[in-house]
């Protein structure tokens, strides 16, 4: 029964935009459901750990697994309200300096760079946002702007595998203590960086990217500029100290973020006197549907996961397919269809290999630049259809061959990596 509703519920967030029902509301009954059944038959739930050890009381666990799941809420959290106060005070809008150039091509370099690297530090889902805002400011022809959305959403996808706060799944693997920050970024930035590359690479060879572009000067005033630049740069340095916090210090990173943005509430304060209500303003504008689709999304697989059925599963992979490279590489396809977050949610509960092992970084990089080859596939890709109403027959026939050979190009060097002595 628990595994007929996990089934019913996903593939009511998988047709989230045929059937206009918004994949929040399935996402909470779906844990709701699960764990209800789990507790109304008092089936036997499990916690791994070096072995399965009988936990009795599913009320514990469903505690616990809740405090695991709220690690990431509460981390999203505070990124997404340093996201919002940067946004206030225009901190994206002065980005628009930077885009200043005389050629197509130049600007689509630009903009796929800009994805890569913001992505990085503030998540693919927030980058791709702020990009497709600018975007509309500067190509206003909507015909002309899908192309640059295409390599919008490979790039801030492949921007955010490498880094422990700049996708959702490597901050899962990061905070569930299956990657380091430093081992992260050495293994999987080239390979990374090979995707964006090579898909940039290949859309720039299209005739359409000939040609010039003409870009509008911005429009703030001097005062207004400099002011969202200096709280662009404070907010990407507070969050850039998460990691090192963790490194360093030791801290989890939800705890490492919730001090960030108590840092940054405290420079708007001294910025903003006259208004005392912009903390509720920037409140207000958090997207929390997306933070309530993640928590059902994580104690639902956590459900599964309790009665032992992920595990399971992991036995019966290892049995049918030969090596974990190939698995990994299989669920970077599948990361095309469905959602990435609960694939690596339960790629965390079938596995128990240690820290740092090479199965982690391939997974860190193929749920994200995998979620590139479809448009329903990342939550980048999810963004930029519901905000430009891109066609997604017309993604599979422009862009989803270009992020395939990108990713199957850092794919490779993943293979290959231990040939270099790196």
């Amino acid at each position: 029964m628990v595994i007929l509703i996990f089934i019913i519920g996903y593939l009511f967030i998988a047709l989230e935009n045929y059937i206009s029902l918004n994949k929040v509301i399935p996402s909470l009954l779906m844990a709701a459901i699960c764990w209800s059944l789990i507790m109304i038959f008092n089936l036997p739930v499990y916690e791994l750990n070096q072995n399965f050890i009988i936990k009795k009381n599913s009320s514990h666990l469903l505690l616990f697994h809740l405090g695991k799941a709220s690690e990431i809420i509460f981390f999203l959290i505070g990124a997404m309200s340093i996201i919002s106060i940067i946004e206030k005070f225009s901190g994206f809008e002065a980005l628009k300096e930077i885009f200043y150039t005389d050629t197509k091509r130049k600007f689509l370099w630009k903009i796929s760079i800009s994805s890569f690297l913001l992505s990085a530090i503030i998540d693919n889902l927030t980058a791709t946002i702020v990009l497709i805002s600018l975007l509309r400011k500067i190509i206003t022809n909507y015909k002309k702007r899908l192309y640059y959305l295409g390599i919008v959403i490979i790039s801030a996808n492949a921007g955010g595998v490498w880094s422990p706060i700049g996708d959702i799944t490597t901050t899962m693997l990061w905070i569930s203590n299956k990657v380091t920050a430093l081992y992260l970024l050495k293994r999987v930035f080239i390979p990374s960086v090979l995707c964006m590359f090579i898909s940039t690479l290949i859309v720039s060879f299209m005739p359409f990217f000939n040609g010039i572009i003409k870009i509008e000067k911005n429009k703030l005033s001097i005062e207004n500029l400099k002011t969202g630049f200096f709280m662009l740069k404070v907010g990407l340095i507070l969050m850039l100290f998460v990691p090192i916090l963790k490194t360093i210090i030791g801290i989890p990173p939800y705890m490492g973020m919730m001090f960030s943005l108590g840092i940054q509430l405290i420079i708007a304060r001294f910025i903003n006197k006259k208004s005392t209500s912009s903390v509720d303003e920037i409140f207000k504008k958090l997207d929390i549907s997306s933070l309530l689709f993640f928590l059902g999304i994580l104690l639902s697989v956590s459900s599964l996961e309790s009665l032992g059925l992920l595990y399971n599963l992991s036995h019966w992979i290892n049995e049918k397919v030969s090596t974990w490279e190939i698995t990994a590489f299989i669920f970077g396809i599948i990361s095309s269809i469905i959602d990435n977050v609960p694939l690596i949610a339960a790629t965390i509960a079938m596995f128990s290999h240690p820290i740092d092992h090479n199965i982690w970084h391939f997974m860190a990089y193929v749920s994200g630049t995998g979620g590139s080859i479809l448009l329903v596939g990342s939550a980048s890709g999810v963004a930029a259809m519901g905000m430009e109403k891109i066609d997604f027959f017309w993604y599979i026939k422009k862009i989803s061959w270009i992020a395939l050979i990108g990713y199957i190009f850092g794919y490779i060097y993943l293979l290959i990596y231990p040939f270099f002595f790196l």
